[in-house]
């Protein structure tokens, strides 16, 4: 029987897709950070086989697969980085700029994302990716988000959520706005069904019931300013969210320990989001510098010019002090490291593409404040690996480099814990067993 055009090229498309996944690579003889502690390996042998990573030893035991692509060289090899509150364009915004920015996050060595702002087109684009029609990394995302104007009332937020667990989104998105009430209710739904609930804290609902209500992740270091504050908190949001800016003159350091306690005791994860306040108010990024930072350059002219309107009219108000800037800032690293060595998790996450951070450049950044706020470079690395096999409760399958994970990899000119941030070194990614070198990427 003769099959249609359009049959053949389907046929033909599959066949190529289940040809990419298949393919056997083989990192030859390479340098290893496999994230099972601190040690780079030298001499190892990497075997991808359909996906998965099929073998993992010295290079002298290593037996080559026929018909294998051979990458060898003087390299790193280490697990794929995830960006864990990323943002991917509605569909209003194009086509070309999704594709973009989806590929930007690959470039940089970002092989999964948490998308945290979803809707029905990013469903389409998770399987796109998961089939690998799409450069991509591997998405997770919510469904459009609880906030004020969206769950105005208990039932509406149940419905909501049994809504988007049909839908088959992955999370609840959490924005302010939500009423104590409207919270409680999505939050006891969320549990019946199933679903994590992530994101900001409304100002109704505060730090200490978020922890109470077992939230997945407290995104931007939310309302612990507010907890620092005491009653001085008890202002209404400013119009501009701040994450506590304002109440930087009455914050007491001293419950920074107990603010981090309460958190591990809550098995709450963090997602810091550090470059992101450091782009609005530090005065040292000033919007020349900034321009000139690796990524800003491709993207878009109209959203580079929201950026620059932001942070212009951030730094004109009234309520704009440098000083104040540079102490709340400095509060965010002591607790981004107090978190860090009372145990609470940490993961990976800058917030793009929001103000000047470009997909996939601003994680590298985002490391860098870690290693800034007391992190050693591997425990840096580890929010945007082992931490993330954790999270999303893949034990055996993402975040290191051994026999059965997932084939996410990173190859790097340089030793990854000695060159933070390293976005000019990489070499090539691997995502779900598809291999890119740098230069498809650009």
């Amino acid at each position: 029987m003769k099959l249609p055009i359009s049959t053949l090229l389907m046929v033909l498309m599959t066949l190529f897709s289940i040809q990419i996944h298949a393919q056997t690579v083989v990192f030859q003889d390479v340098n290893l950070l496999a994230m099972e502690d601190d040690r780079v390996q030298s001499n190892q042998t990497v075997i991808v086989n359909d996906g998965v990573i099929e073998w993992v030893g010295p290079a002298a035991e290593a037996e080559l697969p026929r018909g294998a692509e051979i990458i060898s060289g003087e390299y790193y090899l280490m697990p794929g980085l995830a960006e864990m509150h990323a943002h991917i364009p509605s569909e209003r915004q194009g086509e070309e700029y999704v594709n973009q920015v989806l590929k930007m996050y690959v470039s940089q060595g970002i092989t999964t994302i948490r998308g945290m702002l979803g809707e029905p087109s990013h469903l389409e684009l998770q399987e796109k990716a998961a089939n690998g029609e799409i450069v991509s990394p591997r998405i997770f995302t919510s469904g459009p988000s609880f906030n004020g104007n969206s769950a105005t009332n208990p039932e509406q937020a149940r419905q909501m959520v049994r809504d988007q667990k049909d839908a088959g989104y992955d999370l609840l998105k959490l924005h302010p706005g939500l009423s104590r009430e409207v919270f409680d209710a999505m939050a006891d739904e969320a549990k019946k069904q199933g679903l994590e609930f992530s994101g900001h804290i409304s100002y109704d609902v505060g730090l200490e019931r978020t922890l109470e209500a077992g939230q997945g992740t407290i995104d931007h270091l939310d309302r612990y300013m507010e907890f620092m504050a005491g009653e001085a908190a008890n202002r209404p949001d400013p119009n501009i969210i701040y994450f506590g800016y304002d109440l930087t003159p009455h914050a007491d350091e001293s419950l920074i320990d107990e603010a981090a306690r309460r958190t591990v005791e809550a098995g709450v994860w963090n997602v810091p989001t550090n470059t992101l306040l450091e782009n609005v108010f530090n005065l040292e990024n000033t919007v020349e510098v900034m321009m000139e930072w690796p990524g800003v350059n491709t993207m878009p002219e109209n959203v580079v010019n929201g950026w620059r309107e932001y942070i212009g009219d951030i730094r004109s108000s009234d309520d704009y002090d440098a000083d104040q800037a540079r102490k709340f800032l400095e509060i965010r690293k002591k607790l981004t490291l107090a978190l860090h060595e009372s145990g609470a998790g940490l993961l990976l996450g800058a917030d793009a593409p929001q103000i000047f951070n470009p997909p996939g450049y601003s994680a590298h950044r985002e490391l860098e404040l870690l290693v800034e706020s007391g992190l050693t470079p591997y425990e840096a690395l580890k929010t945007g690996t082992v931490n993330v096999g954790e999270y999303l409760e893949e034990p055996g399958q993402t975040g290191k480099v051994a026999k059965g994970y997932r084939a996410d990899l990173l190859l790097l000119s340089s030793n990854p814990l000695n060159s933070i941030p390293f976005g000019e070194n990489i070499e090539g990614v691997m995502v779900g067993g598809i291999w890119y070198w740098s230069g498809d990427l650009d």
